[in-house]
């Protein structure tokens, strides 16, 4: 049987990645998450990239303290109970605990997201990607919030940068489409 090398790539990095302890947590500069979105971008085989993402949440998720990750799961189970303020005031003390952990600003800018407070989302999301440019969730609630602003070419941007980060984005050339038609429609 022949065993693809991507393949064993992918899974020896999320096996290794799940023993040893991170090079570096909480500042994205984790070691392991250049092979990942090599990984990520590179690869044909949606079961890789599917590894491959999920290894990245993985470690974006962990903060490297026990305590602001117990955090994170209490808001997790607030937003899942749709108790958006508790959740946010979680992700708001995550965030004053560990102002680098750059997940805790992706999950509060997505409660804001979830609660239609766009300007706090792009706040936070602007934080997210500053810490973790390569943040592909961060980089999909952009999109969605420009193109709920109406600024569609902004929108087209962020979804063309979410390519770039993650071709395998699933929605993302559907909503380039929609957008482009958009402007055609509002410049007639």
């Amino acid at each position: 049987m022949k065993i693809n090398f991507v393949m064993l790539i992918v899974r020896l990095t999320i096996g290794i990645s799940l023993l040893l302890p991170p090079v570096v947590v909480g500042d994205q500069s984790d070691g392991r998450l250049e092979e990942l979105f090599s990984i990520l971008q590179s690869s044909h085989d949606g079961v890789e990239q599917q590894e491959a993402e999920l290894a990245i949440w993985t470690i974006w998720y962990d903060s490297g303290r026990e305590e602001i990750d117990r955090i994170m799961e209490r808001g997790g189970s607030a937003v899942q109970a749709d108790e958006l303020r508790q959740a946010e005031a979680l992700y708001s003390q995550v965030i004053e605990m560990a102002p680098k952990f750059s997940e805790g600003w992706n999950r509060r800018a997505t409660v804001r997201f979830y609660q239609r407070d766009y300007e706090g989302s792009l706040d936070d999301i602007e934080i997210t990607l500053r810490l973790e440019p390569r943040h592909f969730g961060a980089t999909w609630g952009l999109g969605m919030i420009l193109g709920f602003q109406r600024d569609f070419s902004g929108a087209i941007a962020a979804f063309e940068r979410l390519l770039e980060i993650k071709p395998n984005a699933r929605d993302a050339r559907f909503r380039i489409e929609l957008l482009k038609q958009e402007i055609a429609k509002n410049s007639v």
